[in-house]
């Protein structure tokens, strides 16, 4: 049977932290735990059923470098947490660079959203086995924990799986950028070494959908206005008793003085008895209608293009100086997931 996971990852946001002679600011490809990025970049995206192109604002994991803009609007009427104080444009360090952060156990991407297809790979496999058992029309809703709310930043449904070994990663070498930046540099990580065996998963796209089903990430298309916009949370009726139809699918939540406070920040609350893919195709259509509200559908993101950014002895800047909350202070220093 077909599952719904409500999976909970790290949801600060990346700052910058490199400033280089052009008075660029830069986040430097991530060591640390992971965080997000409020991001502007091409893509493709369902607006009133129909599929378009153009630049995107949306709310995604991308652990290799960027250039950061700070938002004018923050501090003034952005004063919630769960809004964007900066702005990313992401880039890829030249090939041969890549090739130095792969043996060097730098954080990986996942989910990943770039490319043909969106792609799940290992994220909290080792420690929740069910989460190497999804079957195909499976949906998943990437978020975290803010203000005390679920906030989505991506809905991925199921299309196919390939059982993988760490240390046998190369018969995807055909995945490009993909395989370069996610499988190769996790590869390295002390993280991989008892983990075992995972599950590597294509998401359903608009032009190859499950059940009528297809991956999505909530944006609002760019038109030289640099918004931040908060992650998406149910409203408040989705909590309410009279509708149990859908909030059965998270995890413990109450009503404390009249707002709804979610009890887990982290791990996976996963729902496969009892659930037909039927139901599942209920619940993300239920999630498009909530979510078409305000947003657009994001539903394709090109690979960032290479760029030659020199930044002088990449690892002090990262772990010399405690300049922000996110500075590490060893080499690698981060959480296995």
């Amino acid at each position: 049977m077909p599952s719904i996971v409500q999976f909970f990852h790290p949801g600060l946001e990346h700052k910058y932290n490199f400033t280089n002679k052009e008075n660029q600011h830069i986040r430097t490809w991530n060591i640390c735990d992971h965080r997000r990025k409020f991001m502007v970049h091409d893509g493709q995206y369902i607006e009133n059923n129909i599929k378009k192109n153009g630049k995107l604002l949306f709310w995604c994991e991308w652990e290799p470098p960027s250039i950061v803009e700070r938002l004018s609007q923050y501090g003034k009427t952005f004063t919630k947490k769960e809004y964007p104080e900066y702005l990313h444009y992401p880039f890829l360090p030249p090939v041969d660079k890549i090739k130095e952060y792969q043996k060097s156990g730098y954080q990986n991407t996942d989910p990943f959203i770039f490319g043909n297809a969106f792609r799940y790979s290992n994220c909290k496999q080792a420690y929740y086995p069910s989460l190497k058992k999804l079957e195909k029309g499976s949906l998943i809703l990437f978020g975290s924990r803010v203000n005390f709310r679920f906030a989505i930043d991506t809905v991925f449904v199921v299309n196919e799986f390939e059982s993988y070994t760490v240390s046998l990663i190369n018969k995807f070498e055909n995945l490009g950028i993909f395989y370069q930046i996610v499988l190769k540099t996790f590869q390295n990580t002390k993280c991989n070494s008892s983990q075992g065996e995972k599950v590597l998963y294509t998401g359903a796209t608009y032009d190859q959908k499950v059940n009528g089903m297809f991956s999505f990430v909530p944006s609002i298309k760019y038109e030289g206005e640099k918004i931040g916009f908060p992650r998406v949370i149910m409203p408040d009726k989705f909590y309410d008793e009279k509708f149990n139809k859908y909030h059965k699918y998270f995890s413990r939540w109450s009503r404390e003085n009249g707002k709804i406070t979610e009890k887990a920040s982290r791990g996976i609350k996963i729902t496969t008895h009892d659930v037909s893919i039927d139901e599942i195709r209920c619940f993300w259509e239920y999630l498009m209608e909530v979510i078409s509200e305000n947003y657009v559908l994001g539903v394709s993101f090109k690979n960032p293009e290479h760029k030659n950014i020199t930044i002088k002895d990449e690892k002090a800047v990262l772990c010399s100086k405690k300049r922000n909350k996110q500075t590490c202070s060893g080499l690698p220093v981060r959480t296995c997931r």
